[in-house]
């Protein structure tokens, strides 16, 4: 069995920086931008909970849009607005994805409230 060295270089890059600084907010609007459009096609749908001692309860869960075409028309909406490759574009719809999952997972257990997830961290 062969072994192969792999070099892994790795530079640090000052935050102070023009260029780093607008990707950043330009990552941050598309990010909200997307998560916007997400919400925006969340269908509800009505689903019986059982509880202990036999007692039910019938709650609205949010049934998030995971469809190809869908993800395909959230990627050409962002690319229009997009002056950086489109691996960043991808990156944008991951998280957003990641993002209103979590949230759906505890709107669910009622640790959430039903409102639209926002981005407040740079």
């Amino acid at each position: 069995m062969l072994k192969r060295a792999e070099r892994v270089r790795m530079y640090s890059i000052s935050l102070e920086d023009a260029r780093v600084r607008e990707l950043i907010s330009w990552y941050i609007r598309t990010l909200q931008k997307a998560i916007d459009t997400i919400w925006d096609n969340i269908t509800w749908k009505y689903d019986i909970k059982n509880y202990k001692r036999r007692r039910h309860a019938k709650v609205k869960v949010p049934v998030i849009p995971k469809s190809s075409k869908f993800k395909r028309e959230l990627r050409n909406e962002l690319m229009k607005d997009n002056p950086y490759a489109r691996h960043w574009v991808d990156a944008v719809i991951r998280t957003a994805y990641s993002i209103m999952d979590s949230w759906r997972k505890r709107y669910v257990k009622g640790k959430a409230k039903k409102c639209k997830p926002r981005i407040r961290r740079r």
